[in-house]
């Protein structure tokens, strides 16, 4: 057998990048080491998405963004969740986390728990079709949004996600992977 025609068909991403930062990593730079050992687990599980400077770009451009009505208002949401949605190794839950993360007081995670609180049915995980997710998403802010006003107006928009997964959590419903 010719292990080095084999070897040629190998299409992944080798994780070159992450063992050279294993090897450059200072001894006590614990927060380095941390960041590494996290992103060597995630390419074991092939979950490193493809992020591209197009896509970072696309993300940045929501940076007037300052609410959930505005999120939902702006013709550029449904496009930037698209190309998240279009990239490798992101679903619907990693692309609202990466939007939480730049804009939390915008954005909801969606999530198993977080979902099935709201809506008092499971995350629907059949579902592939890119229009179909970005627009379960809007309509997963704007009920977020209602949610937060009716309920819970004392907590900000920010933590909502955070009290449908804790409520849900807190009935002894189980995460199905």
């Amino acid at each position: 057998m010719d292990y080095q025609e084999v070897l040629s068909r190998f299409a992944y991403d080798g994780g070159i990048d992450i063992m050279n930062r294993a090897v450059n990593a200072a001894t006590g730079d614990y927060r380095e080491n941390r960041d590494i050992i996290n992103e060597i687990v995630l390419w074991k599980m092939n979950r490193r998405p493809f992020v591209t400077e197009e896509l970072i770009d696309a993300i940045l451009s929501l940076k007037e963004i300052k609410s959930p009505l505005q999120a939902l208002e702006s013709e550029k949401t449904p496009k930037v969740v698209e190309k998240l949605l279009q990239t490798k190794g992101m679903q619907l839950p990693m692309a609202s986390t990466v939007l939480h993360f730049y804009y939390p007081d915008a954005f909801p995670i969606i999530d198993q728990r977080a979902y099935r609180e709201l809506y008092t049915v499971d995350y629907p995980k059949s579902m592939t079709q890119i229009s179909r997710l970005t627009n379960l998403y809007l309509q997963y802010i704007e009920d977020c949004r209602k949610y937060q006003q009716e309920m819970c107006p004392e907590i900000a928009f920010s933590q909502i996600d955070k009290v449908l997964y804790q409520l849900d959590k807190e009935k002894g419903n189980k995460v199905i992977y």
